[in-house]
């Protein structure tokens, strides 16, 4: 039976995080720390039964992938008994190992599973315990994700921003005991690097004056729709406020990502949104850099996205380009230069 003090003491620092992935890792932590498993997994499927996330913790090694994820057959069957069922799944493996695995959350976007490997089967206390914090865990991440995201089109919201641009580019620690995060992809990846587009409808206002706010909200949430179609579950998608989006990818070089942009616009551009009828976008797009503070970043995109609204709409530039071109001017804020009110 776990110290209770300890175990009280681990709630209160998971629940003091607001980071999402954090809050994921603190809580396999804690439960390795009281249960001692070999390996646990905490799966994520799409709103189609296909997964784009897994996290491992395994030997006290944690690791984050979400691309080319891998699911042994064993548990693919046993999340499907679980999803039939609406219990728990226990099941001795080949190995005299116990597999178990739980349901932490299913929604229209998403299904979250707990798999982990026991050397022995867990007694009723342990299960009653993992039940609780499981419980306590997708109680706190609802609310987390509501609050975070925005009310009409789901994607994140404006105040989660910073903390993304944070988490990009620097590894975070959520306990203080030594267990080092790898992640599949970094910012100084040789081969792949972030870039981040600021979006913006195409003469927006006109929606709104000609067939009303509501028919605008539309147009909006199925933009946002469009958005998460066509953009990777890895990908960052914002609503900044009022028709402007801003999407980060990840991509090993500007042709990728300009290719990765201007498909999207081309979404935008052919589809026949409802009594609107064609909408277009325009995009700014500008590689992130952690040298560069954020406010210098946005305004990077936010030059490239004016030149687009000034040059035609509906098209796709990138700053450095136009920089190179002597079409735009460079802006590096420092510190003491930033005025946030």
């Amino acid at each position: 039976m776990p110290s209770a003090p300890r175990f009280l003491d681990k709630l209160v620092s998971m629940t003091a995080i607001h980071d999402l992935e954090l809050i994921e890792y603190s809580l396999l932590k804690t439960l390795e720390e009281f249960i001692r498993f070999d390996e646990m997994l905490l799966l994520k499927f799409d709103q189609n039964g296909s997964p784009f996330y897994q996290s491992k913790l395994l030997k006290n090694k944690y690791e984050i992938i979400w691309e080319d994820i891998i699911i042994e057959e064993e548990i693919l069957a046993g999340i499907d008994i679980v999803k039939r069922t609406n219990q728990p799944f226990f099941q001795i493996r080949e190995s005299r190992t116990v597999l178990n695995i739980w349901q932490i959350l299913s929604s229209k976007s998403q299904e979250i599973y707990l798999a982990t490997t026991t050397r022995k089967k867990l007694n009723d206390l342990d299960s009653h315990m993992i039940k609780g914090l499981l419980g306590i865990y997708r109680n706190f991440y609802e609310v987390l994700s509501e609050s975070q995201l925005d009310q009409l089109t789901g994607l994140c919201n404006r105040k989660t921003f910073d903390e993304v641009i944070n988490k990009i580019y620097f590894q975070k620690q959520v306990d203080s005991t030594p267990s080092p995060i790898e992640r599949r992809v970094d910012i100084d990846d040789d081969e792949t690097c972030f870039w981040l587009g600021m979006a913006d409808l195409d003469n927006f206002k006109r929606v709104n004056d000609t067939w009303g706010h509501l028919y605008g909200d539309e147009v909006l949430l199925l933009t946002s729709q469009l958005m998460k179609a066509h953009f990777r579950e890895n990908d960052y998608l914002f609503r900044f406020g009022g028709e402007e989006f801003v999407i980060i990818i990840r991509s090993k070089d500007e042709e990728n990502a300009h290719f990765a942009f201007e498909r999207f616009r081309k979404v935008i551009e052919s589809y026949n949104f409802p009594q609107v009828g064609k909408v277009t976008i325009s995009i700014g797009v500008a590689r992130m850099d952690r040298t560069i503070f954020t406010a210098t970043l946005l305004d990077h995109a936010d030059k490239a996205l004016y030149y687009a609204k000034q040059n035609g709409r509906n098209r796709v530039c990138f700053f450095n380009k136009l920089l190179e071109r002597g079409l735009v001017e460079d802006t590096n804020f420092t510190a003491g230069e930033i005025e946030l009110f």
